[in-house]
């Protein structure tokens, strides 16, 4: 028996990084794309859902793809109120019309869901500045509405980055990013690759409030710790 909380999560994942299609033929399917890093995220979905894994031709990406009717259909009843990105609420109401399933419109997101997990699992990042120590939680996309929803609930701001003509709800205010490492305690993003960099994160705001990175000895060390985050997600 999958829980609702599954559902929650599974529902941010693929507001993220994944999609509900229909073949030409009339079938239905849904679709997650995470890198390869992220694969065992991929296989934690199956080992619940079902469907296949496959590795992207050309990229360092995997899928995992979800068709065979019984397990598809009760999947997407399970995932009906729990889609809130206005693209996948749009493939996910054709599925429901295709199939004459229940389509619930999403509750107000509120803490005590587990979305955001699934969410920040496909397009959360985790960030700390070499030089100026500053610890930052983002999330980017295309659809700027998702992020007022993230934003009302854990403050921070929304810019828009013309790098990539998208927008990024960011976090840096310690007391912020502590409540959001404390939501991942609680609802975890289920996925080891970013659990570890959770896991470091929360490991240097604690030696950054201890005065680490004022100490020329320890600052030095904090440097090398952080390597892993100066490249973004």
């Amino acid at each position: 028996m999958i829980t609702n909380q599954f559902f929650e999560w599974l529902g941010g994942l693929i507001d993220a990084d994944g999609g509900f299609y229909i073949s030409k033929k009339g079938y239905g399917c849904i679709e997650i794309t995470m890198h390869i890093k992220e694969i065992q995220t991929l296989y934690f979905i199956k080992k619940k859902c079902h469907g296949s894994i496959s590795l992207r031709a050309g990229a360092q990406a995997a899928r995992w793809r979800l068709h065979r009717k019984q397990h598809f259909l009760y999947i997407c009843s399970g995932l009906s109120g729990h889609i809130r990105t206005l693209n996948r609420q749009s493939q996910f109401i054709k599925i429901c019309e295709t199939y004459n399933l229940h389509y619930k419109v999403p509750e107000t997101l509120r803490y005590e869901n587990a979305w955001f997990s699934g969410f920040f699992s496909g397009e959360g990042c985790l960030y700390i500045n070499k030089n100026t120590f500053q610890c930052t939680i983002s999330v980017s996309q295309k659809e700027k509405n998702i992020l007022y929803n993230i934003q009302r609930i854990y403050k921070g701001n929304i810019f828009f980055d013309i790098s990539w003509q998208g927008w990024v709800w960011q976090l840096s205010n310690k007391h912020h990013c502590n409540q959001v490492l404390d939501y991942f305690s609680k609802y975890s993003t289920q996925n080891p690759y970013k659990q570890a960099k959770i896991k470091s994160f929360k490991r240097f705001l604690i030696y950054k409030e201890k005065g680490y990175h004022l100490d020329p000895l320890k600052k030095e060390k904090l440097v090398h710790f952080i390597k892993v985050f100066e490249i973004k997600d």
